[in-house]
């Protein structure tokens, strides 16, 4: 072959072979595989040669966008230095970045010569059989140099690789702007699949293809595996409300890969999460997945726990298990201080922190998505609880409005069924129906109303319940200051709510016994201050006053910063004005909002800060706030 008609032969995903051109999935190949090498239509074992099939090398590639605002920029800084982490380097090495050409110390450079771009990507790059690539930075920077093959640019890139999981990885930071200096969109579809065939093809190329055979050895011993595996994903999938069946033989000759499924789910009997309920009938356990993900990651967890003790020196006594589990029929909220925030996973975005609680213990949290865990950090006094997967109250309301309307929901109807009800109200309702009918359990008529169908209830309990792997925990903040601090603090503190709480008990251990000698010192500070009586103690009217004094003195200080005097929130009624920034004080976090001739602190809420330096009102009734942003045509979102 000619030099100048170099070509490169890329192995690409198989299709389906009915010419559909749809790709087929991961376990249909090897179902196909096994089908045509093992036995024909007739069942018979075949005479003959036999055409070997292979497959690519499977990679996990995971993308997230990061808008470069004023809160991006940070972000992104703090990503970079998480990402170089020495904790996640190979023993003995310092964390590292690296790029085409050159090995970086620190991300500072790249972060100031990307600081004015509109975007940037995050990218993970986790190949299944990375323990057998010999330089995993030799093989993201081939991956690196196909996308600019594929994207027909040249892109400005740094990366570092993780080793502290199962499966080596490399995160990559991608600067949003093209070699010609325009910005760089990717394409969705390269985002969705293109990235991923690309690190595929890079493996394939390094390592070489894998055959059925391969393929079929690897789920064979994940059989009696005590941890989540695809066979297990494929009996989730082919389970009708958690009842998989496995009597009936498969028409496409997949009998071979459905052995698998039977001995698994055997298997899953054994450990009673699964029951047989009639012939080839299994009832899979509602908590299948998130149970078996929480066994294979036992040993990890545990060695982070030990680690975080070792680290603070902190010795407490351990009676029972140290992973706290808020699926248990038994888990209640547990109070605590952290002492370790940090990531399991960083592929799959699973978070922990180890809190010391008040009972003396120390107890380990996994928080789901690092996101959870953002506001939180050590030193923190935090409650983790169970989360709640029942459907929320707007379901109810709407599928009681549906029912009564033939399966139909419109405001207009909403309104006629509750003419008490806040236009804000109602408008949270239409969103929750957005984000229903995203995945299929609503419909939007042109008339502005939404079919709902009559098991809404159940699907929206299902969908609660989907989103909790990734939020598999209430957490509470219940203090962001130092303990010491609260004691003699002019503001409402977890102290006071302790104080004031019926339910509070005495602890002599641990947190808890210092929480106790903290809680008597607030005490006597309250007296002499005369907020309370020896006779009363603190009471709700307490809180109220501290909280007042509390603004009253922000309120005082930021008089100077916007040249205008603070005006406190009224109890009730409408506020409006522009959102200017987030304070926080000890009785909480407050929002800043500026009108012409005032301003104004009221509660801080999440949805908040995607609308800082924009005009939002909203509505005060029982000391809680509905936010609205109105946009220019006159609409309004939350």
């Amino acid at each position: 072959m000619s030099g100048e008609n170099q070509f490169n032969v890329r192995l690409g995903k198989i299709l389906s072979p009915n010419g559909t051109g749809r790709f087929v999935s991961f376990a249909g190949q090897v179902r196909r595989a096994a089908q045509r090498s093992s036995r024909s239509a007739g069942g018979r074992v075949k005479r003959g040669p036999v055409t070997e099939q292979y497959f690519s090398r499977r990679v996990i590639v995971k993308v997230h966008l990061v808008k470069m605002g004023a809160y991006g920029k940070d972000a992104q800084r703090h990503h970079l230095d998480y990402i170089q982490r020495d904790s996640a380097a190979r023993e003995g090495e310092k964390g590292i970045l690296y790029s085409r050409d050159e090995v970086f110390l620190d991300g500072e450079e790249f972060h100031e010569r990307g600081i004015d771009d509109r975007h940037q990507f995050r990218v993970i790059v986790s190949p299944e059989d990375g323990k057998e690539l010999g330089d995993l930075r030799t093989y993201t920077r081939n991956v690196m140099a196909q996308m600019e093959r594929d994207l027909d640019t040249k892109l400005d890139w740094v990366a570092a690789n993780h080793y502290d999981t199962a499966n080596p990885h490399s995160h990559v930071v991608i600067r949003g702007v093209r070699d010609n200096g325009s910005v760089l969109i990717i394409p969705r579809d390269y985002i969705s699949h293109g990235m991923r065939e690309a690190a595929e093809h890079v493996a394939t190329l390094e390592l070489g293809p894998t055959n059925h055979i391969d393929v079929a050895k690897k789920l064979a011993l994940s059989v009696r595996h005590d941890r989540f595996t695809s066979i297990d994903r494929d009996l989730l999938a082919k389970a009708e409300n958690q009842i998989v069946e496995l009597s009936k033989l498969p028409l496409d000759g997949s009998d071979w890969s459905q052995r698998f499924e039977k001995w698994r789910v055997k298997h899953l009997s054994s450990m009673g999460l699964a029951e047989k309920v009639g012939f080839g009938k299994w009832r899979l356990d509602d908590n299948l997945e998130r149970t078996l993900r929480r066994m294979g990651d036992r040993g990890d967890i545990l060695k982070a726990f030990h680690r975080t003790m070792t680290r603070v020196k902190l010795a407490r006594s351990q009676n029972g298990e140290p992973i706290y589990d808020p699926m248990a029929n038994y888990a209640q909220p547990i109070t605590g201080r952290v002492i370790e925030k940090g990531i399991l996973d960083d592929v799959n975005d699973r978070s922990f922190i180890v809190l010391d609680t008040m009972q003396g213990e120390a107890l380990f949290v996994e928080t789901g998505r690092e996101a959870n865990t953002a506001q939180i950090e050590r030193g923190m006094v935090v409650t983790a609880g169970p989360q709640s997967y029942a459907p929320k109250s707007s379901d109810h309301t709407i599928a009681d409005i549906a029912s009564k309307r033939g399966g139909i929901y419109s405001p207009s109807y909403h309104e006629m069924s509750d003419p008490s009800a806040r236009e804000e109200f109602i408008k949270a309702h239409v969103r929750r129906l957005e984000a229903m009918r995203r995945l299929g359990h609503a419909e939007r008529n042109s008339d502005g109303s939404w079919a709902v169908p009559k098991d809404y209830l159940k699907r929206a309990a299902k969908y609660e319940k989907s989103r909790g792997y990734g939020n598999p925990v209430r957490l509470d903040i219940r203090a962001r200051e130092p303990l010491a601090e609260l004691s003699t603090t002019l503001g409402k503190t977890w102290l006071d709510t302790e104080l004031m709480s019926e339910k509070s008990e005495s602890h002599s251990s641990g947190f808890g016994q210092e929480v106790e000698a903290l809680k008597a010192q607030r005490q006597k500070f309250l007296l002499s201050q005369k907020l309370i009586q020896r006779s009363s103690g603190v009471t709700q009217s307490t809180l109220d006053t501290l909280e007042k004094l509390d603004l009253d003195a922000a309120g005082e200080a930021l008089s100077d910063v916007f040249g205008k005097p603070y005006k406190s929130a009224p109890q009730s009624g409408r506020i409006s004005g522009v959102y200017r920034k987030a304070v926080r004080r000890p009785s909480g976090k407050y929002a800043v909002i500026e009108k012409s001739k005032e301003f104004t602190l009221v509660p801080w809420r999440e949805t908040m800060d995607r609308n800082l330096g924009k005009s939002i009102s909203g509505v005060m009734k029982d000391q809680s706030i509905s936010w609205t942003l109105t946009k220019a045509r006159g609409q309004s979102i939350s």
